[in-house]
């Protein structure tokens, strides 16, 4: 019997299997796959293989707070947008802990503002934005050749240093391109965004820390790729694209030389075939 489904004009998928509906966005990883069972009039348990990710993220995971139900993850029963399940399973294809990406996610949960947490799925949904062991992430920002910030040149953006602003300052309307607050940045933006020479005067990137809870709004335009937050630090100057999942709290690359994190190994999951899951 073939598995019913409908393909709408945005060209999301809508399906049922086993007496259950599923969404398959048309930008997902699997839409091609997912396609191709359904016009071989693939079963219901061979698409599930390839969709349902709700067996091997629950077995991966070890959290009190943090649970996955019928393919969504949940902290503390409060349904969590499917991005972070996607990060979650892009960790464990390339080997990682996915504790950091629990930490991130009992930070953001701290966030007052519900609109901010919800956008900035939006901003993290560009992958080459990492997040640290402790659950926060990194950014690019660009500063002044002094590294002063480049609306009022006051705000000392050395490396180490960290810049706050009272949240109640932050415009929280994500309609308003430009507004105040502290930015931040994909690479794209920040490159668009400065203005780079070979001169001494010459505008400078620098890599910055962000706690999930100080983030307050993530602007539409530039394609989310800026966000405004209340506090950031600055960990390191740019030296090249970040170009991995993982960082260290300090903003250096992860390295796996703790033994402490050999509870999320993939042996002592027991989860040999994460590789099938793409």
């Amino acid at each position: 019997m073939s598995v019913p489904y409908m393909i709408s004009g945005d060209g999301n998928i809508a399906l049922i299997l086993n007496g259950k509906q599923f969404y398959i966005q048309k930008d997902d990883a699997n839409r091609e796959d997912v396609l191709r069972l359904l016009k071989a009039s693939g079963s219901a348990d061979e698409i599930l293989a390839v969709i349902d990710k709700a067996t091997p993220v629950a077995t991966y995971l070890s959290d009190s707070e943090v649970s996955v139900v019928d393919g969504v993850l949940t902290y503390h029963g409060e349904e969590v947008h499917n991005s972070l399940t996607e990060r979650i399973i892009t960790f464990m294809q390339e080997g990682l802990p996915v504790q950091p990406l629990v930490n991130f996610l009992k930070k953001l949960m701290e966030n007052p503002s519900f609109s901010a947490r919800n956008e900035l799925f939006d901003f993290l949904d560009h992958r080459s934005l990492p997040i640290t062991e402790d659950g926060c992430f990194l950014a690019y920002k660009v500063v002044k050749y002094n590294y002063t910030d480049k609306y009022s040149g006051k705000l000392n953006n050395s490396i180490g240093e960290s810049v706050t602003m009272a949240r109640y300052g932050v415009d929280d309307d994500r309609g308003n391109g430009c507004g105040s607050g502290l930015h931040a940045g994909t690479l794209e933006y920040v490159q668009s965004y400065g203005s780079f020479s070979d001169d001494d005067d010459s505008d400078k990137v620098v890599i910055v820390k962000i706690d999930p809870e100080n983030v307050v709004s993530v602007p539409k335009d530039c394609d989310c790729q800026k966000m405004r937050c209340c506090e950031y630090t600055v960990v390191r100057a740019y030296e090249g694209e970040m170009e991995h999942n993982l960082y260290q709290d300090d903003g250096d690359e992860w390295e796996d030389d703790d033994d402490s994190l050999d509870d999320y190994s993939h042996e002592a999951t027991g989860f040999d075939n994460y590789h099938l899951w793409n």
